[in-house]
């Protein structure tokens, strides 16, 4: 089946996962950052307090995350995406009316939690659980909602801030979401069978999980988990750390503004392009064996990244980090229904979500407190680079017959 053919057949799912996809970028760091300076200056803070708000924030919302984000195994899709979407719209609307830090702190919140968090665990569990034989193609179409707003969202961004202010731009973002996601989400799913329990009974066992039922609990007791994990969290782990500190990198490397903004076209582009490639790929081969090669290109665009300072590094570092993120939501969403089905999909795909929300949260703590200390970006990417290489070695264990 072909990608024209997938959305013909099943245009409403088609596109209610790219839509929470996108809608997710709203809670994403890239995002985020745009409003930086601003909100240092509105309540008076320093870079390392701020830091710290949004590190505790995000950290909230990861634990938030692995409760909140089980219900989506028992109750209706239509109910919980509503809800999330409400949810979405009032931290954008509580981000325009703050007027205190722990406002601050509560809509910072929710925008990791409903945004990242909760956004895009919805349009990559409803993806994965509803689609099988062509599960890559549905992950793959989902996750386009990713690249397509990095690569609208910061130029929008900054357009709306110069013409309304930073308040005004979270008002505008609040009021859209509660116009356009809000209803969209209603339509798309419409009279669709979106209960989890009825949708199972109608499917053949074949088509659910016609083995062991897991849980949180078994996950954890599995060895394989743990041979994924580390693969599953260095990238979105490493690249929040860079990207929040990406003019303190182009300053060390003698790279403009306008290059390093330039170059994230090409990480956008790059992330369309793999993820659309990967899916029929983890359709025909299986998720578990395209998986160990995930993190092959990052590790290369860290390495050239740490080896050269030429004007085009960042668009080939950008490049080959974008090709690892593209490839990523589609082969580790497949990978996670492969091993442990999706009768419970929802509840262990909170746990992992909560693992990484933790790891972006520590990673901005990590890479401010190196670069303070003098650690300069030429170890940290050697370090980098070494803990991928382990990372990946790991990962082939997948391989093995007994596994």
């Amino acid at each position: 089946m072909t990608y024209i053919e997938f959305i013909r057949q099943n245009p409403r799912l088609a596109f209610f996962g790219p839509l929470f996809s996108f809608f997710s970028n709203f809670g994403q760091t890239f995002f985020l950052s745009l409003f930086l300076p601003f909100l240092i200056a509105a309540f008076n803070l320093t870079n390392t307090s701020f830091g710290g708000i949004y590190s505790a924030a995000t950290l909230s919302g990861a634990l938030t995350l692995m409760w909140v984000g089980q219900y989506i195994d028992r109750y209706d899709l239509k109910h919980f995406s509503a809800l999330v979407a409400l949810g979405l719209a009032g931290a954008a609307l509580l981000m325009s009316a703050t007027v205190s830090v722990w406002m601050l702190f509560l809509a910072l919140f929710g925008l990791r939690l409903f945004g990242q968090g909760l956004a895009n665990h919805t349009a990559q569990t409803t993806m994965a659980r509803y689609f099988v034989t062509v599960r890559g193609k549905a992950l793959s179409v989902s996750a386009l909602g990713l690249p397509l707003g990095e690569a609208i969202l910061p130029s929008l961004g900054a357009f709306f801030i110069a013409w309304l202010g930073w308040r005004g731009s979270w008002l505008a973002i609040g009021v859209l979401i509660l116009i356009v996601l809000v209803p969209l989400q209603r339509i798309l799913l419409g009279s669709l069978e979106t209960h989890p329990e009825l949708w199972a009974k109608k499917q053949s066992e074949s088509a659910v999980d016609a083995g062991k039922k897991w849980n949180r609990r078994g996950v954890l007791r599995d060895p394989r988990f743990y041979f994924i994990l580390p693969a599953t969290l260095l990238s979105p782990f490493l690249l929040t750390g860079l990207f929040l500190y990406q003019m303190v990198l182009a300053d060390h490397k003698g790279w403009s503004m306008e290059i390093m903004a330039s170059a994230f076209v090409l990480f956008a582009t790059s992330r369309v392009v793999c993820s659309l490639t990967v899916g029929p790929l983890v359709d025909r081969f299986s998720a578990r064996r395209v998986f160990p090669f995930l993190l092959l290109p990052l590790l290369a665009g860290l390495l050239i990244l740490w080896w050269m300072d030429t004007w085009w590094t960042p668009f080939v570092y950008l490049l080959f980090a974008g090709m690892t993120e593209g490839m990523g939501v589609s082969v580790k969403n497949a990978l996670w229904a492969e091993l442990y089905g999706v009768r419970t999909l929802g509840a262990i795909r909170s746990m992992l979500s909560t693992f990484l929300l933790i790891g972006t949260a520590v990673s901005p703590l990590l890479f401010g407190w190196l670069l303070d200390r003098g650690i300069g970006f030429d170890q940290i990417l050697v370090a980098a680079c070494v803990v991928i290489a382990c990372s990946i070695l790991l990962a082939l264990r997948l391989f093995a017959p007994d596994q």
